[in-house]
C-alpha cells in the first residue's frame, strides 16, 4: 500500500525566515514539538524542533536552526517502507514530498498504525483463521481455493516466517465461526485457531 493513502495534512508548516515566536505559536496550535520548514521557493527545507529554539529570543529568525532530515518519503513510497524507516530512525514523523521537494504532508506513527489496521482488515467484521503451513510454494493455494468455493471473501492475508514454516492469518467476511470450522475440518485443513472479529 502507498503512503499517499495515509498522508497527514494537519501539521505546522512555516517559512525559513519566520521568527521564533511565530514558529512556537504554530507548534502550540497543532500541539506538536516540531514544524516543517519551507524555503523562499516553497520547497521543503527541513524541520525545526521546539527543543532547539525554545530558549532563543522570540524575535530571532529560525533559519539557522533548520535541520534537513536524512530520510523522507514520497507519496508513492510503500507504507511498509515508511514503517521500517521509523523503526530504524526513531523519528517522530517523516515528511512526504515530491521529487522536486514540494511538501505534500507528513506521516507519523499514528498513520502507520491506521494503515496496518486497514491492511489487516481489523476495521471490518469477519473471522480470522490462524494456521501454520510449510514455507514452500503452493501451500496457501489449497486453503484459498476452499474459501472461494465456500463463497467466503478474503479480506486480508498476512504471513510470518518461522523455522521453515509460515504462520498464516487469513481474515474472511463470514462471521459464523462454527461453519468455518466445519468447512476446514471437512476438507482436512488443519488450523490453530479461529476468532470472530466485530470490526468498528
Amino acid at each position: 500500500m502507498l503512503v499517499k493513502n495515509w498522508i497527514n495534512k494537519d501539521y505546522p508548516c512555516i517559512n525559513s525566515t519566520d521568527d521564533v515566536k511565530t514558529v512556537l505559536n504554530e507548534m502550540r496550535k497543532h500541539r506538536l514539538d516540531y514544524a516543517l520548514v519551507k524555503d523562499n521557493d516553497g520547497k521543503f527545507a527541513g524541520f525545526v524542533y521546539k527543543s532547539t529554539i525554545a530558549n532563543l529570543r522570540l524575535d530571532e529568525r529560525i533559519n539557522e536552526f533548520v535541520v534537513f532530515p536524512d530520510f523522507y518519503v514520497h507519496s508513492n513510497s510503500h507504507v511498509e517502507e515508511a514503517a521500517l524507516t521509523f523503526l530504524e530512525t526513531h523519528e517522530p514523523c517523516l515528511a512526504v514530498v515530491t521529487e522536486n521537494l514540494d511538501i505534500e504532508g507528513i506521516i507519523t506513527l499514528q498513520e502507520i498504525l491506521e494503515a496496518f489496521i486497514e491492511l489487516t482488515a481489523m476495521d471490518e467484521a469477519g473471522t480470522r483463521i490462524f494456521l501454520k503451513l510449510p514455507d514452500i510454494p503452493g501451500q496457501l493455494k489449497e486453503l484459498i481455493d476452499i474459501l472461494a468455493a465456500s463463497k467466503m471473501n478474503i479480506l486480508s492475508i498476512t504471513t510470518l516466517k518461522e523455522d521453515g514454516y509460515r504462520k498464516i492469518s487469513v481474515k474472511v467476511d463470514m462471521t459464523d465461526t462454527e461453519e468455518i470450522a466445519k468447512i476446514l475440518q471437512a476438507t482436512e485443513i488443519t488450523y490453530d485457531h479461529i476468532a470472530r472479529e466485530e470490526g468498528f
